[in-house]
């Protein structure tokens, strides 16, 4: 289980120099492990969505808050009255543990979650939709880095990418792997309730990204409610309003259980080198490339015969030529 994690063993079964045992990534595993109870996951994974309800599913850092914004904006017409954007569009697994109930009505139709689940272990129901976005994996796992050990409140700075590149292959994530993430959902690509997306081409193409979310969702906005939602959906915009989009919400209702109760949230979302294409490859150590490209090549080549991330971009436009006309 990815739940259960364990800072001691590398998964990807080579021996790597680093195998001393920091505290701060103990730490940081072991509040992680806390974060959502096991009655919160049953809770998430369990239930029985609605005909039109819609799912942001993703891998972590892979561009999920920027999407909920999209979605939330197209559906509402423009709305900021939330707090923070999990209150609006709960969180599948976190929701029972945040006091949320996912059988509720929403503000705004259709109902929106947000998931990091994989396709085997999501709510599934009749007419149900899913967003999928995908991001190369060299910049989601250093997006990663950045973001979760000051979301568990430890010394980032103590940290090295080596070290939590081993905890990641040792299963310190909620949401387990990328790779085995990414050959889950693909296998529903054809599936006309599933959209696949890929972080590079929103951020090459916001509105063309917009509008392909809108058609999905069944929305066919004007060119008013168009440039609104591109406009409240651009990075400038979220970093104005970036406590709306930091997981404060989340924070306070879990902080206790991860022993965390007298804490304050410190985690961003939208950073600003935050969001950006191509700097995973330029920031990560050459070794820790490899590992990640070996790791390519054992699960998603292994089980699709795709090569590379790019070459999975090219294989989805191949097979989709319609939506990227």
């Amino acid at each position: 289980d990815a739940r259960k994690a364990s800072a001691g063993s590398n998964s990807d079964g080579k021996q790597h120099p680093n195998n001393r045992v920091n505290p701060e990534i103990e730490l940081m595993i072991a509040r992680n492990k806390k974060m959502n109870s096991a009655a919160s996951i049953r809770n998430g994974q369990g239930f029985t969505p609605r005909r039109g309800d819609i799912f942001i599913a993703t891998y972590a850092k892979c561009g999920t808050t920027w999407t909920m914004q999209i979605v939330h904006q197209l559906r509402s017409g423009g709305d900021m009255s939330f707090e923070e954007i999990t209150e609006a569009m709960p969180w599948d697994v976190l929701a029972l543990d945040c006091g949320q109930d996912l059988d509720a009505d929403q503000k705004f139709t259709p109902r929106a979650f947000k998931s990091h689940e994989t396709w085997k272990d999501i709510a599934k129901g009749e007419g149900v939709k899913y967003i999928y976005v995908a991001r190369n994996p060299q910049d989601a796992m250093l997006s990663f880095y950045k973001f979760l050990p000051q979301w568990m409140q430890v010394d980032a700075s103590k940290i090295t990418i080596e070290e939590f590149v081993d905890a990641i292959f040792a299963g310190a994530s909620n949401s387990g792997q990328i790779w085995n993430h990414f050959t889950d959902w693909w296998s529903q690509r054809e599936n006309p309730n599933v959209l696949w997306l890929f972080f590079e081409d929103l951020k090459a193409d916001l509105r063309g990204g917009v509008l392909r979310i809108a058609q999905f969702m069944g929305i066919d906005p004007d060119e008013e409610l168009l440039k609104r939602v591109v406009e409240m959906s651009h990075f400038n915009y979220m970093k104005e309003h970036q406590s709306k989009f930091d997981d404060h919400f989340v924070f306070d209702k879990v902080k206790k259980q991860m022993g965390l109760e007298h804490a304050t949230h410190k985690a961003t979302k939208v950073r600003k080198t935050g969001g950006t294409v191509g700097q995973g490859k330029k920031s990560i150590p050459p070794s820790i490339l490899k590992r990640l490209a070996e790791k390519w090549k054992d699960v998603v080549e292994a089980q699709t015969g795709i090569a590379s991330y790019d070459e999975l971009k090219k294989a989805h436009k191949a097979s989709h030529p319609n939506f990227y006309s």
